[in-house]
């Protein structure tokens, strides 16, 4: 296929397909060449039950299995974060000798593909305190702070490359955010260390805030270069690519990192403060997060409420329920 004009090209459609159009060279976009644009969004809340139907029919569902809940759980993602998604609890079923993927294997195939496989934790009972208190901050400030996602799940089980993690989930559609809702995010990634610093002090911070820290400075930098957002502004604000940071004068490097770290020191004392406040729902999360090491969004606000007797009684009866059903599914013996 020539795409140079000079030479006709009938009965001909080339169709191509990228995911960073802001890279393609010009001369391919312009007029008589690739100009026709087709923009594939993200699917939507029926867009994503629909896909999880369709890879959901090659494989065999359980009773307890609800399409529709894991597709209000998956925003944001794309057609193939779905299929993963289906392909791994399969998987994860077929290794069980399951006959059917149940509820719980979508609900960890979720969590794999969010925050990556479960390892065995290499950490000292000293370590995971730390790493509860740490993932106790960030669970707390996302659920004291408004405009924050709702938290999903907390864990001290390394997951990925992080020692511990907690994880949010939106429950419903987000085309954009608020600048409360970004200052929401900012306060929930300096929960980790603030945590640290009320409860072990200054001097034993640990280096497992390097990744909170390294987010929320990126977070803030495209707060105030992209969105116009930080310090009152003299006159309206300007837009700036973050990858143009370099190529700055050092006056304007100035104004940019007072305006992001200002954000940043806003965000670390709204976080100080709440935890502050709320020292002792700290203490009783932490403890039960070294206990069960991984909580829901239910066992979460029962811990919270110092309820841990409760959490124990529902993982019990879960588990005799599964028991039963197990048993159930299983055909009986010849006699």
């Amino acid at each position: 296929v020539e795409l140079d004009g000079f030479e006709v090209n009938e009965g001909l459609v080339v169709i191509c397909a990228t995911n960073f159009p802001q890279m393609l060279d010009s001369a391919l976009t312009r007029p008589g060449r690739l100009d026709k644009t087709v923009v594939v969004p993200l699917p939507d809340l029926k867009g994503r039950e629909q896909i999880f139907q369709m890879y959901a029919d090659k494989v065999t569902l359980g009773d307890d299995v609800n399409l529709l809940v894991m597709a209000r759980r998956t925003a944001g993602m794309t057609g193939a974060d779905i299929f993963n998604i289906i392909n791994i609890a399969a998987v994860k079923a077929s290794a069980c000798n399951q006959e059917a993927v149940y509820m719980r294997d979508l609900d960890e195939a979720f969590d794999r593909v969010v925050v990556g496989l479960q390892r065995r934790n290499p950490m000292s009972d000293e370590e995971k305190k730390m790493t509860a208190y740490h993932e106790g901050g960030h669970t707390l400030i996302g659920i004291h702070t408004k405009g924050t996602d709702p938290v999903h799940k907390a864990t001290i089980m390394p997951r990925g490359q992080a020692l511990g993690v907690t994880w949010t989930v939106q429950d419903y559609e987000k085309h954009s955010e608020k600048l409360f809702e970004l200052r929401g995010r900012l306060d929930v990634l300096m929960g980790g260390k603030a945590a640290e610093e009320l409860i072990y002090g200054v001097d034993n911070v640990t280096s497992g805030c390097i990744s909170d820290l390294a987010s929320a400075t990126q977070l803030a930098r495209r707060m105030v270069m992209n969105c116009g957002m930080g310090a009152t502004p003299q006159g309206a604000p300007m837009y700036l690519d973050t990858n143009e940071y370099s190529v700055l004068s050092e006056e304007h490097k100035r104004e940019v990192d007072y305006k992001v770290q200002k954000l940043l020191d806003e965000a670390y004392t709204r976080a100080e403060k709440l935890l502050k406040a709320k020292k002792k729902e700290l203490d009783r999360l932490a403890d039960c997060l070294v206990e069960f090491e991984t909580l829901n969004r239910d066992e979460i606000h029962l811990a919270v409420a110092g309820r841990k007797n409760e959490i124990t009684k529902t993982r019990a009866a879960s588990a005799e329920k599964e028991a039963a059903a197990i048993k159930a599914r299983k055909p009986a013996s010849p006699a």
